[in-house]
């Protein structure tokens, strides 16, 4: 289908159908649990996905626990599972029968589609793998639930041998299948060749059954499925982050807000996602990074922490009078926020706007303004990096305005590590870390071991802070940073530390100097002070 033709037609309905539980699961270093499955399983429901792929049920024991109930409440659970092999009827093959014995709505069977790989990876006759896809599309018909083949590798197949790429998706179709899904498994199509080709498909199955699965191996894997949308392909499949395999799928994030919010698809389809639902999309890509344990890519479009960031003054100003200047759609939109950046490069407005950002009201007349961006690229000059700090910012705007009081005075700290062997006679190597504190008139002193001096000195100094104690026993360490931010023998060391407490709250501070625990000693005393400022601590 053309752009011309899209135009003229009512708005259709495009369904989502998310793999994170089952492709994306192949994502080197990623293991889900089952609790890990359930959790994004509903935040997929929450979200609006059509359809969540959850696994290979009897694959394993986790997959098989996982689809003995059904984890979603309004979107489709699907079961993933392979035709039956050749030489045994559906019911005799016990693979075929774990992806229909379970609590899924539908089920999606890989075949094979590029007779290289039938002939090589199955062994078998063209022939007789297109009577496998067409027995098995029926045997999920018959256990009553929506049956759909996703085509391994039909555009590698679709350019080798075309006549029997679309014999494998029209036995499908004709058996049928509510879903025929083109995969571009090798990920190696480009978008024109993937609009072209299923073009041609559509020829013998309607789009309004076809699906698409790319994979991102050159980097197009939201371009290839926009494409086989334009073509025709009502089905898009991809993971929530772009997980997946080698280079990983195409990413559900990014394709979910240009398909509501770019008129060229916005104009012309609709899907599960709605705008109140897509404003949840930040936070909910943001959740799984957290399931994951990885740290969320700043730079992922709509929902990166950068995507609506700007450094530069001038354009800080631009966007300040009319956001649109350079942005190319509402932050709110998909749930994230506009932020200017405070850095040597920011004006006046970046500090203004970051100041209107952080609660603290200023009028842009206010000297105080000026001596605050004094400050900001004296201290970048020496290796400080607020853009990445934002509770550093905030203390370092509060000292100028006076705002700080002297909670606590750190008169002297020691770290040492040492290699030695414990009580099982094991060699390893443990921290300790002592401080002396002063609060008020009384002193505190506190030792601590951890697993590395940075560790020992945090749990020092958060050991006993008299009076303050109470506001920050839910006080945290979660990420740990180092950069080197000059290189050779005069190098200085810029550490970044994030915080967060037991209300969920997160935030980030920065210590620079050339010895890495004074600049770690400096990130952990901002990230109290933070603590006890935000909580509203008197001296």
């Amino acid at each position: 289908m053309t752009s011309t033709q899209m135009t003229s037609q009512a708005k259709e309905r495009l369904y989502l159908f998310d793999t994170t539980l089952r492709d994306g699961a192949q994502t080197t270093g990623i293991d889900f649990s089952l609790e890990d499955k359930r959790q994004i399983a509903g935040l997929l429901d929450r979200l609006g996905i059509d359809y969540v792929e959850g696994g290979y049920p009897g694959a394993n024991p986790l997959d098989s626990e996982f689809f003995a109930a059904k984890p979603v409440k309004s979107t489709r659970f699907v079961a993933f599972g392979m035709t039956k092999r050749a030489g045994r009827s559906a019911a005799n093959d016990t693979g075929l029968v774990a992806s229909l014995d379970n609590a899924a709505d539908a089920v999606c069977l890989v075949a094979k589609s590029w007779d290289y790989h039938v002939h090589i990876a199955l062994g078998i006759s063209l022939a007789e793998n297109l009577q496998a896809i067409a027995d098995s599309v029926k045997a999920i018909v018959a256990a009553g639930k929506e049956p759909m083949i996703d085509c391994e590798h039909f555009f590698d197949g679709y350019k080798a041998n075309p006549t029997y790429a679309l014999d494998c998706a029209r036995t499908a179709y004709e058996a049928g299948a509510r879903w025929v899904v083109l995969c571009d498994t090798n990920g190696g199509t480009l978008p024109e060749e993937i609009e072209a080709i299923v073009t041609s498909v559509t020829q013998l199955v309607p789009g309004s059954h076809l699906g698409i699965h790319t994979h991102n191996d050159t980097g197009h894997a939201i371009a290839n499925s926009l494409a086989a949308v334009k073509a025709g392909a009502r089905q898009i499949q991809g993971t929530l982050n772009g997980l997946g395999e080698r280079c990983g799928n195409a990413d559900l994030v990014s394709l979910i807000p240009t398909l509501l919010l770019k008129p060229a698809f916005a104009d012309h389809f609709t899907t599960g996602v709605t705008p109140a639902k897509l404003r949840e999309l930040t936070a909910v890509s943001r959740a799984v990074d957290e399931l994951l344990n990885r740290a969320p890519d700043r730079h992922r479009p709509y929902v990166g922490a950068s995507a609506f960031a700007t450094k530069a003054g001038i354009h800080a100003s631009a966007v300040m009078k009319d956001p649109k200047t350079y942005e190319h759609v509402e932050p709110d939109a998909v749930g994230n926020h506009r932020k200017l950046l405070v850095s040597d490069q920011a004006g006046k407005s970046n500090i203004l706007a970051e100041l209107e950002r952080l609660s603290i009201h200023l009028e842009k007349d206010d000297a105080r303004v000026g001596k605050l961006l004094d400050a900001v690229k004296e201290r970048e000059a020496e290796g400080y990096a607020y853009e990445g700090a934002d509770a550093s910012f905030f203390l370092l705007a509060k000292r100028v305005l006076g705002e700080v009081p002297e909670f606590f005075t750190v008169e002297r700290f020691k770290v040492n590590v040492e290699r030695r062997y414990n009580a099982t006679g094991e060699l390893g190597t443990v921290a300790e870390a002592i401080a002396k504190v002063r609060v008020g008139d009384e002193v505190l002193i506190s030792a601590a071991e951890g697993n590395g001096p940075v560790n020992a000195l945090d749990l020092a100094l958060r050991k006993d802070l008299g009076k303050y104690q109470h506001l920050i026993a839910g006080l945290r360490l979660l990420d740990y940073k180092v950069r080197i931010f000059q290189g050779g023998s005069d190098a200085v060391t810029r550490v970044l530390i994030e915080s967060g407490d037991e209300t969920g709250a997160r935030w980030t501070t920065i210590g620079v100097s050339a010895n890495i625990i004074d600049a770690s000693f400096q990130a952990l005393i901002d990230s109290i002070t933070y603590k006890l400022v935000v909580s509203g601590a008197t001296r």
